[in-house]
């Protein structure tokens, strides 16, 4: 007569097998929790990248919807809602502000802009800018006020952007995704980053438009630089987000220098002068560990009045030494620090060092 064994359960046998159990050796338990460790690491990198699919997919639905009413091709589907009567309203209550941002303070009246970077050929970021009385909300808030990971492009609160004010340099942020969206981009921009872009995007984007909802303004991208915040991270320390207007030439002239010391390119295309109003667009660099808050920041100047907004992209070259900071040279191994400043003077008008 055959002797019949009764089989465990296949989920038990499964759970004897991950799980350490008594009776196991020391090598069978650690070998177990590492098991588990990986497999817990597996599971929360792809709800991560769940998350983060489903956000890209809901942001980039909403902005290009946001895009197509503030550009004037909405339509069908994509069309936000809005209120005619709502529009009447905020046409008397602000007179100065530019048509085709009614149909977005109707939306949310903490929208102070719009920015978009592209050629001919490919946008590489339209964005609506806004704006409310601290730099945190907008972190992980949208256009709507809706929470999100992503958040949405805002200007620095200190300056607030009106009919009768607006700062000699205006300062966005946005987060660089890792799905690509917002600030992203602007990284590639870097002719040292790792990716291997070289100058090829300076001279594809050269220029920036930026528009407030008072006018619309067309900026040359003339650096952009690696910048440390902390001084864990050590010397030196550009706080470049400070700069918002300038007393004098002096002091004018100095931040613009600061900039130049630190630009991996170069552009002789666009000088500098006191008067200038800028743009700095501010963003986290993903390359190195977040809590050491490395930002990669571009910054632009305004055409001028009678200024040809043209770039002659031709000009442009890496900066061969730009100045970064103790962090960096130590992880890149660079004993010998920075050599002193290789730009030309004259791209600061009456500047001399």
């Amino acid at each position: 007569m055959a002797n019949f064994v009764k089989k465990e359960n296949v989920f038990i046998r499964m759970a004897k097998n991950l799980f350490p159990q008594k009776g196991d050796t020391v090598t069978e338990i650690l070998r177990k929790i590492i098991f588990m460790g990986a497999g817990i690491v597996l599971v929360v990198s792809v709800a991560i990248l769940l998350v983060t699919a489903g956000n890209k997919v809901a942001d980039t639905s909403d902005n290009n919807s946001l895009s197509n009413l503030y550009h004037g091709t909405a339509s069908g589907s994509t069309a936000v809602e809005i209120d005619t009567t709502r529009r009447e309203e905020l046409k008397k209550e602000y007179p100065e502000v530019l048509e085709e941002f009614l149909p977005l303070l109707e939306i949310n009246e903490d929208v102070v802009g719009w920015i978009t970077i592209s050629n001919d050929n490919n946008t590489l970021l339209d964005y609506v800018v806004m704006q409310t009385d601290n730099n945190d909300y907008y972190l992980d808030h949208n256009y709507k006020g809706e929470e999100s990971i992503s958040g949405a492009v805002f200007a620095d609160y200190h300056e607030p952007i009106t009919a009768e004010n607006q700062p000699a340099n205006i300062v966005l942020y946005g987060h660089n995704m890792m799905s690509g969206e917002y600030f992203a981009p602007l990284i590639r921009y870097n002719n040292y980053h790792s990716a291997g872009y070289g100058l090829d995007y300076i001279k594809s984007y050269p220029t920036i438009t930026f528009s407030t909802l008072y006018k619309k303004s067309t900026y040359k991208i003339f650096a952009g630089m690696l910048i440390n915040t902390r001084k864990e991270e050590g010397t030196p320390i550009f706080n470049y987000i400070r700069y918002r207007n300038f007393d004098t030439k002096g002091e004018f002239d100095d931040f613009c220098a600061n900039i130049l010391d630190r630009t991996t390119f170069i552009n002789p295309d666009v000088n500098l002068k006191y008067g200038d109003n800028l743009l700095t667009l501010s963003t986290c660099s993903l390359q190195y560990d977040q809590e050491r808050q490395i930002r990669w920041v571009i910054f632009a100047r305004e055409v001028r009045e009678g200024e040809s907004e043209e770039v002659d992209v031709d000009s442009i070259y890496a900066n061969p030494d730009p100045l970064y900071f103790d962090y960096y040279y130590d992880i890149t191994y660079n004993d010998d620090g920075w050599d002193g400043r290789k730009w030309p003077a004259e791209l600061i008008q009456g500047y001399s060092y």
